[in-house]
């Protein structure tokens, strides 16, 4: 896509500055108050799409970002000399701007104005570089638009499945009329019986079912033919089957049902039924949250997540949702366009820093508790403790959990321990520091700190450990070993250091060499890897990139307690 970002103004509310995307992402999330202009957005990617006529989202032309291959640039500047251009036209001229970023506008009469360069290592010189400014304008009149050739399909923020009767021609409108006969015409026809029954029957059943979790089951999905008095006799309806209930009509359900409906029609079977691969569709929903619950949001958020990533397409989503925020914030493949409206015009950011991000705290009605903060915390010791849980659990996870999302490490500081507590905040001691109200999904990491078996575990472990029973979703880990680093195998030190048959650390030895002049030479360090001292974190950093669920699955009770962890946070994320 050699256009990256496409921009408008001068039309209703983007009567200011350019307004747009300075790029496009898988998931696109636009973010803004009513009536600032989020649905004109998403009308710009339909053209985009359509290869209509702008002229319906801008009377200014587009402003476009990109750059120019060296291919294409070829053919406007041959490698020859010329009165035009002085010197030969390519080395010297034409060479400089391949790849380069460039700016322009592209007008209504697709012709290419206020062409600039933005790169500032690549200044367009004018005088003998005028002819260069030309030539630079009509090779980007033959760059295609992104998007183009893609099918747009939306879905608006208001939506209904309602009864409906019988029709030869399937289409699926934005508000969801259609939804209906296509499952009645999956469900019933005589045409490739098997395939199209399996697709709502198994597919889209199996996907309602994920998103759902344990919301509800549904068992089969029908569709019923209303004769009954009262109703029009040609009306049919979608009817979900579920355990101990029978068949409950749609018209039955909530709406948030419905919106999931329509999404998983829009994204399994439009595709199916239009016979086109799924990564030509652009999909736009608006305001999924509406009526949904928001830990049904965050599933159904996560599935449009995956499939958008799995399928290869581009979903853009408006929303008032802090859940959306929260969950598309830190992800690589996504971005955030926030729309604001000063009551003269409107303004779009594309956001990128944290900070950035906090200010769209008051666009959705939310407060600084409530968003961008980690779902749950990790407590442990210290910054080398963080530093391999981290890497476990993106080892655990298939990358699927991510620090500053899901949850976050803080450090309580080892002996520290014993001034803190986990209690609600009424019932927490005075003279200690309550840890909870920060947040009340908690996992601790201790050291059990033993030197034998058998050996007692510390007051404040023991005391932290008794709190924590009436934590609701909390766990506790307490290293099976004298501390975290017994869990490492030799095997990873000995790679992260260079060195070779370096032995296990034994459970109840003692990692780091101690102050303590009886025990001097005493500690694995010392003893079987031959060294004076050695900094923790460096070690931590050091043996991350060697670290496997296979070469820790075996170091006592590594795999129970990392089975434990993952699934609390799991649970935090539910």
């Amino acid at each position: 896509m050699p256009i990256t970002g496409i921009k408008i103004k001068d039309n209703r509310c983007f009567s200011g500055d350019w307004c747009g995307f300075d790029k496009f992402t898988k998931i696109n999330v636009v973010i803004g108050r009513n009536n600032t202009g989020k649905s004109l957005l998403l009308n710009l990617v339909r053209a985009l799409c359509h290869g209509s006529d702008f002229s319906q989202v801008t009377k200014a032309g587009l402003r476009c970002t990109g750059s120019i291959d060296e291919n294409k640039l070829r053919s406007y500047f041959a490698d020859g000399m010329g009165a035009s251009l002085p010197g030969n036209h390519w080395r010297d001229h034409g060479a400089h701007y391949a790849n380069a970023t460039l700016e322009w506008t592209l007008e209504p009469d697709v012709a290419v104005r206020n062409l600039s360069i933005v790169d500032t290592a690549v200044p367009l010189r004018y005088g003998v570089e005028e002819e260069a400014l030309l030539r630079l304008q009509l090779a980007a009149i033959d760059i295609e638009l992104p998007l183009k050739g893609r099918d747009f399909r939306h879905l608006l923020a208001d939506r209904d499945i309602r009864r409906e009767a019988p029709s030869d021609a399937l289409r699926l409108s934005s508000d969801g009329t259609g939804a209906t006969d296509i499952v009645r015409r999956y469900i019933t026809s005589a045409k490739d019986v098997g395939s199209r029954r399996k697709k709502i029957q198994h597919e889209l059943l199996s996907a309602l079912n994920a998103i759902f979790g344990p919301d509800g089951t549904f068992t089969e999905i029908q569709i019923q033919h209303h004769d009954d008095p009262g109703f029009e006799d040609t009306k049919w309806e979608i009817f979900l089957g579920e355990e101990r209930k029978g068949l409950i009509p749609l018209s039955s359900s909530g709406s948030g049902l419905k919106t999931i409906i329509l999404v998983l029609l829009n994204l399994l079977i439009v595709p199916d039924m239009e016979n086109r691969p799924i990564r030509s569709y652009v999909y736009a929903f608006e305001e999924l949250e509406n009526n949904l619950h928001p830990a049904l949001l965050r599933r159904l958020l996560r599935y449009i997540d995956n499939f958008a990533q799995d399928n290869d397409c581009m979903i853009f989503l408006t929303t008032h949702s802090s859940a959306t925020l929260d969950l598309f914030s830190r992800v690589d493949h996504a971005q955030i366009v926030r729309v604001t409206h000063n009551g003269s015009h409107a303004t779009t950011q594309t956001i990128n820093g944290h900070f950035e991000k906090t200010g769209l705290i008051g666009d959705l009605g939310a407060k600084a508790s409530d968003i961008l903060q980690a779902n749950g915390i990790v407590w442990v010791e210290g910054p080398s403790d963080a530093i391999y849980l981290n890497h476990w659990i993106h080892l655990f996870s298939h990358g699927e959990l991510i620090e500053g999302r899901d949850y976050a490490c803080a450090f309580y500081g080892g002996s520290l321990l014993a001034r803190v507590g986990f209690s609600a905040p009424n019932d927490c001691e005075d003279e200690l520091v309550n840890l909870i109200p920060l947040n009340h999904n908690v996992a601790l990491i201790c050291d059990s700190d033993r030197s034998a078996k058998g050996s007692t575990l510390k007051p404040r472990v023991l005391k932290a450990k008794e709190a924590l029973k009436a934590v609701p979703d909390s766990t506790l880990w307490i290293t099976a070993g004298k501390e975290i680093e017994t869990y490492l195998p030799g095997s990873v030190i000995g790679a992260a250091l260079g060195m070779t048959e370096i032995l296990d650390p034994d459970k109840y030895e003692a990692i780091f060499p101690s102050t303590s002049k009886t025990q001097k030479g005493q500690s694995y360090i010392e003893k079987k890897l031959g060294l004076g001292s050695i900094d923790k974190v460096e070690l931590a950093l050091k043996c991350s990139p060697h670290m496997t669920i296979e070469n820790m699955s075996e170091r006592f009770d590594w795999l129970d307690r990392m089975n434990d962890l993952v699934s609390t946070i799991r649970k935090w994320n539910d």
